[in-house]
């Protein structure tokens, strides 16, 4: 057991800043397979997107880290667009009894014209170890904007935890459960079935990470996606398949010294 415990809190310290990422603000199965770029494609990311659904959503993800179970990553929760105030809740969490990690997040979004939306969201993360006497946590915001000049072109820019606060144990550093992050991108549908997306992101690990993702319906129901994120070079790659209004996604990533991370979401659209 103590062995574990080494081996999972030396796996916390490397893959936070290996990925570039959080290990809360973990995309959808669909968004991950397209290499991550969450900014347009995701109101996890970007609130602002709330304002452009069309229909509600209800949905799960479970995503495991390198094969390694004690990083793996389960989400849900339920997206609601309406013509007074689009609203989502999202919940995840991260770990395992010794070691956790909790995101509650309430966003809202709203469409202030024909080609322009804004968002904002509040979270509040919190950190619970056996390492640690008491839990500690972050309380934090989002904004996010989005823009369509025309139909299929969607410009998408979002500032994540800023500002936050710290909650409980002042004596435990725990700025990277909510680490600062700012994105822009660009998703574009160049033919009826093929998306395009490109991203940016400048956080508290480093300067700036890209990500690259392409996404083609081979099928009216089932569609094929690729796509690749920077710093470092992770390739990725998935599938979704439909039936009726529920939506089955899959998706895989590869580092090339910790290993493959797969995941698989379902969707119910209502």
């Amino acid at each position: 057991m103590k062995k574990r415990i080494l081996i999972f809190i030396l796996l916390l310290q490397i893959a936070p800043k290996v990925v570039a990422t959080d290990n809360l603000r973990i995309p959808d199965l669909r968004t991950l397979a397209m290499g991550g770029g969450g900014v347009t494609e995701t109101p996890l990311f970007n609130p602002a997107l709330l304002g452009l659904q069309n229909s509600s959503k209800l949905f799960a993800n479970y995503y495991n880290r390198y094969s390694v179970s004690e990083l793996a990553t389960v989400s849900g929760g339920i997206h609601f667009p309406n013509d007074r105030l689009p609203v989502g809740l999202d919940i995840t969490s991260f770990g395992y009894d010794e070691y956790r990690e909790s995101l509650f997040r309430l966003s809202f979004g709203k469409l202030l014209s024909e080609k322009f939306s804004l968002g904002i969201a509040v979270q509040y993360a919190l950190l619970q170890s056996e390492l640690f006497e008491e839990s500690t946590g972050r309380l934090s915001a989002d904004v996010g904007v989005a823009y369509q000049p025309v139909d299929n072109l969607l410009i998408s820019w979002s500032l994540l935890h800023t500002p936050s606060v710290h909650v409980g144990d002042k004596n435990i550093d725990n700025e990277y459960i909510a680490p600062y992050s700012m994105q822009l991108g660009f998703r574009y549908s160049f033919i009826n079935n093929m998306l395009i997306t490109v991203s940016a992101e400048h956080n508290r690990e480093d300067n700036l990470r890209g990500a690259f993702g392409i996404e083609y319906a081979a099928f009216e129901d089932f569609s094929i996606r690729a796509g690749v994120q920077t710093t470092p070079l992770c390739p990725s790659l998935g599938v979704g398949y439909k039936i009726a209004n529920i939506q089955i996604d899959a998706g895989m990533l590869y580092h090339s010294v910790l290993g493959t991370s797969l995941g698989i979401g379902i969707s119910y659209d209502f």
